[in-house]
């Protein structure tokens, strides 16, 4: 792990790369979301607009933020994603990795609406922070601050969300244009056979 090496090139992003490698967290951040919005039965969207539910809301997302900007659309992505946000008087755990990732996709869309405002750095430390929090939860009981620290720098998770983050940094930055085939790869990429940043997925075996 680099930190200051990831931080220097997430802060090089601008534009449609900036926008694109905040879906592509969200993308990396959907079963986490979805996991918990089921398990609540709270996955409800508008079939007209999203026929496969929040697949299509991610496709959308993509389509009118990236490959073909267009306000209305993200307007209604947008709206759609904050009605699903987890009131905080609820106390599952689950509830915190499901906002942090409706906060990257709000980001996203912000994003693709307004680009003169840089977001790509705090949709990355949201994306690590879903991270710690998930660490400190399942394996910091009882640690204090500095195991805690160890705890992270040490991880295979974390060492997965740094390098997965480099990596989205790297080809984003070394792109000479935008095009379908890029957009393939990067989703691919975060998609990562539905295994989030958690190291959850909802695929059955």
């Amino acid at each position: 792990m680099n930190p200051k090496k990831l931080m220097k090139s997430v802060k090089a992003l601008s534009g449609w790369r900036e926008t694109a490698f905040l879906l592509a967290l969200v993308e990396r951040s959907l079963p986490n979301i979805r996991l918990f919005l089921e398990s609540t039965d709270r996955l409800d969207v508008d079939p007209e607009f999203f026929p496969k539910g929040f697949s299509s809301l991610l496709d959308s997302s993509w389509q009118s933020g990236v490959m073909a900007p267009n306000d209305e659309s993200l307007v209604l992505c947008l709206d759609t994603v904050a009605a699903h946000f987890v009131e905080d008087a609820e106390t599952a755990f689950g509830a915190i990795p499901c906002n942090l990732g409706l906060s990257l996709w709000e980001l996203a869309l912000l994003s693709a609406l307004n680009r003169d405002k840089k977001r790509a750095e705090e949709g990355s430390q949201l994306s690590i922070t879903s991270v710690t929090e998930f660490l400190e939860f399942s394996e910091g009981e009882g640690l204090d601050e500095n195991d805690l620290i160890r705890l992270f720098e040490k991880h295979d998770l974390m060492a997965r969300e740094f390098s997965f983050q480099q990596e989205l940094c790297d080809i984003l930055r070394s792109a000479d244009k935008l095009s379908k085939d890029l957009m393939i790869q990067i989703r691919t990429l975060a998609h990562d056979n539905d295994v989030s940043n958690l190291g959850i997925s909802l695929e059955e075996e």
